[in-house]
């Protein structure tokens, strides 16, 4: 009995004290792979969101891997605060779309800091932290996902 007191004691406390759950670290989804060979184009075919921004997408497949070991994650402007990406396989061309990401500023944070990045995201691994509003909805913080098998996962 005292065992369950003790630790409904800690959640309470931790919850009283605004202690948060973990938070996701880039070290935690490493790659397998990181690829350094023959970049193949990107897969555009007209009438496809990637045919829209073909422009952007050719230039940054241009690039070497910037992601998760073999992918390049293209960032553009949307608007004003806002950014839209993709990620290109530079192995096999093809394009994958992420939400977009906007309004990382609030009355109460006017200014960014020096080192502030909407988009977050590593070469050696699967995280990407995209802080703001996801699609101009919801909540105006950091999101975290995983990128698995063509998809952003999102890490709660």
């Amino acid at each position: 009995m005292r065992r369950y007191a003790l630790l409904f004691a800690s959640v309470i406390s931790s919850a009283a004290f605004g202690q948060t759950a973990h938070t996701p670290q880039f070290k935690e989804y490493p790659v397998s792979e990181r690829y350094d060979g023959p970049q193949a184009a990107p897969q555009l075919t007209p009438g496809t969101t990637a045919w829209y921004f073909r422009t952007r997408i050719r230039e940054a497949a241009r690039q070497k891997p910037n992601f998760a070991g073999h992918y390049v994650l293209a960032v553009w402007g949307c608007g004003a605060e806002c950014l839209s990406s993709a990620i290109i396989d530079v192995k096999t061309g093809r394009v994958y779309f992420n939400d977009s990401i906007c309004c990382w500023f609030t009355p109460e944070l006017p200014e960014k800091p020096d080192n502030f990045e909407p988009i977050a995201f590593k070469l050696t691994s699967r995280l990407v932290v995209f802080t703001g509003m996801l699609n101009e909805e919801g909540r105006n913080s950091p999101h975290y996902f995983k990128f698995e098998h063509g998809k952003l996962v999102a890490i709660p």
